[in-house]
């Protein structure tokens, strides 16, 4: 779609000016006031107890001073977590402190910065001796090759890059330079089991011990927030603000929980849609929030459930054990009006019970007992594991769920042809039963697992090996374990183009979820949704004409679920040079970092005398370079007639020398 205006850089460099910087240099100097006086301390009671010290150190050349290595990285010095969330969209960003300001040689770091669906890195900048430099998108390559001639030539520079589980960040930061980075992150909070969570994964990958502050405002003008609960971090305060609150925290120093998380709920707990829109002067376009009744527990639909896990010889170890405790906790999580069983296979396709049990304590007790007694041997029969799954379903008034875990290719049964597989769950799914498949690792076909949900109204999900799997499988349960209608249908009058991630008609409605529709229209638009509820049907009437102009995110969110639609057609069809130039050009204008399309690149040059980056120079890489300088200390042992005592007369005037150099340095520090 044509717009009228530039969307490579999602965020204004005047957002970010020499206020900013000067208040991020402001709050680092307190910090390090703060540290200063416990510093001094620590050296004035470590000279006084060096003696003592020097008991516990050993002989030079012991394996225990032998054994000394330290690792050279660059770590931020403070973190920083600022935005809001109105009306369930995320806007925020994290500002990191990077000095390496006494260094006489560049330093590199990177991590994984894991976000959640529904969110996107979406620009970055640096600001360096009170200039801001701000990142542009790129083709992915090429933004490696600049990056890596950015590290050849020993200038600051950042890499932001789409990796399974988050975006890669690659930060340079020249030698006695001071860099304090932000990255800006926005998008979408949908509604899960009642609930909205944001993710806050700054320190994912491993701990970080640094300065933190966090400042978020929720602010909610469709419901009033009736409760809210902030994971990771204890002692913060909440304020109220205009219909919504604001939560603070602060520490001069902390190791920042990895798990840090902000979840709340609000008064919009009853059923009901709502549309968005958005005109940017000649197009428009929409975003569409449908979001089921919250009920008791008494009034979701009778379920009916077949859990189909692979017990192939690739799951042994961590895979299965994992699988174990959340398929586990999902028949515990099941009601006595439910009917389930529950099937194995590898070469062969075992089920627990010949017909479904009902969910008394009983059957839930043989269940877990079977499912932790499996083991994993042989080969991959999925066509038999799906077929036989789908025919274990009985007719009658419940919805149908089939979940289906594998990690690997078909390689057994009466087929390992992924069309012929399809085509056989097509004729044997004759109840309507709503498919949903994870596939577990790199080694499991995602086209066809991806190609049997869509095609059977059911969900896809993809864990990672380095993912906490038992977590994960629970959370996708999560989402289709609670029905709460039979099906649902939404009709769409004006739109010209229509995204959904979900199917729209024929398939279970979930308690307490979100469903989410972008697309553009002509001059008006129409929503009509009607849905099946257990309690009785309801209708929802939304429209609109032209759309307002006060909310470009949704545009922003248009083009992010536009690039994740073409991405699943991908997954489902193969790439085609029309699909992947669909990709590209629209990540290049609307600066979203795709994996294998597009990169986010930041380079600091020197500036010409017209404040334009001078032109780079230097070699061309091909691939990213991460690596982290290591110094390693290795003692020598003293020749056997070298006196012991003189050689402990140097250890103290070596400890003392050591502290001289921590109080010269924490000097620099502080100015």
């Amino acid at each position: 779609m044509g717009a009228s205006f530039a969307h490579v850089c999602r965020r204004a460099p005047e957002e970010i000016n020499r206020t900013s910087y000067i208040d991020i240099k402001r709050k680092a100097m307190m910090w390090r006031r703060k540290a200063l006086a416990p510093l001094c301390m620590l050296i004035i009671l470590s000279l006084s107890t060096s003696a003592n010290t020097l008991v516990h150190l050993g002989p030079l050349g012991s394996p225990e001073a032998a054994g000394l290595v330290s690792q050279d990285t660059l770590e931020p010095s403070s973190v920083s977590v600022d935005g809001t969330i109105v009306d369930n969209y995320a806007n925020f960003s994290y500002t990191m402190l990077y000095d390496n300001a006494d260094s006489d040689t560049d330093r590199e770091v990177s991590w994984l910065f894991g976000l959640q669906s529904g969110l996107r890195l979406s620009n970055m900048c640096i600001a360096l001796h009170d200039r801001v430099y701000w990142g542009r998108v790129a083709i992915e390559q090429e933004a490696i090759d600049t990056y890596n001639e950015s590290v050849a030539l020993n200038e600051t520079a950042v890499l932001v890059t789409r990796q399974a589980g988050g975006y890669q960040v690659d930060l340079n930061v020249r030698n006695n330079t001071e860099a304090v980075l932000t990255v800006f992150i926005e998008g979408l909070l949908t509604r899960s089991s009642g609930r909205y969570d944001l993710e806050l994964p700054i320190s994912k990958q491993a701990p970080i011990e640094a300065a933190f502050d966090l400042d978020i405002s929720i602010v909610s003008h469709y419901g009033d927030i009736i409760g809210y609960l902030v994971h990771g971090i204890s002692g913060f305060s909440a304020t109220p603000v205009t219909h919504g609150l604001r939560i603070e925290y602060e520490d001069m120093n902390t190791v920042i929980p990895s798990e840090l998380a902000i979840q709340y709920a609000t008064e919009r707990q009853t059923g009901g849609s709502q549309l968005l829109t958005y005109n940017n002067g000649s197009e428009n376009f929409f975003v569409y929030l449908l979001a089921p009744t919250i009920t008791e527990i008494d009034d979701v639909k009778r379920r009916q459930f077949v859990f189909v896990v692979d017990t192939s010889g690739s799951m042994g170890g961590t895979p299965m054990e994992q699988a174990k405790i959340a398929f586990s906790a999902m028949v515990d999580d099941m009601q006595q009006d439910d009917l389930f069983n529950v099937i194995e296979f590898d070469d062969d396709v075992q089920p627990l019970w010949v017909e479904p049990h009902q969910a008394s304590t009983t059957a839930k007790t043989e269940a877990k007992s079977w499912i932790n007694g499996l083991t994993a041997d042989g080969s991959t029969n999925f066509y038999g594991a799906v077929v036989d799954g789908l025919d274990m379903f009985t007719s009658g008034d419940s919805t149908k769920v089939m979940l289906v875990l594998s990690d690997g290719q078909p390689t057994s049964g009466y087929s390992t042809d992924p069309d012929t597989i399809l085509s056989a769950a097509a004729e044997a799914n004759d109840l309507g039963v709503s498919v949903s498949t994870v596939a577990f690792g790199s080694g499991a076909d995602e086209g066809l697992m991806a190609n049997l949900a869509a095609e059977n109204n059911g969900f896809f999900a993809i864990i990672e090996p380095f993912e906490d799997a038992a977590t994960r499988l629970m959370d996708f349960y999560r989402l289709f374990s609670t029905p709460i209608a039979d099906s649902y249908d939404i009709e769409f009058t004006g739109a010209s183009e229509v995204n959904s991630l979900q199917p729209l008609g024929d398939s279970p409605f979930f308690n307490g979820t979100e469903v989410v529709v972008t697309g553009c229209y002509e001059e008006s638009i129409s929503i009509s949704t009607s849905i099946d509820y257990s309690t009785g049907p309801e209708q929802y009437t939304n429209s609109h004409g032209t759309g307002d102009t006060d909310k470009p995110h949704i545009e922003r969110l248009w083009a992010q679920q536009k690039i994740s639609c073409l991405l699943k057609q991908v997954s489902l069809e193969g790439l085609t040079p029309q699909l992947k130039s669909d990709i590209t050009d629209l990540a290049m204008s609307y600066g979203l970092v795709v994996e294998g399309y597009t990169a986010l690149i930041l380079t600091a040059y020197e500036v010409t005398d017209d404040g334009e980056p001078a032109p780079t120079t230097g070699s061309t890489y091909t691939t990213t370079t991460t690596t982290t300088a290591t110094t390693t200390t290795t003692a020598t042992t003293a020749p056997a007639d070298f006196a012991p005592a003189l050689l402990l007369s140097f250890v103290p005037a070596i400890i003392i020398g050591a502290f001289i150099v921590i109080a010269i340095l924490a000097l620099k520090w502080k100015r």
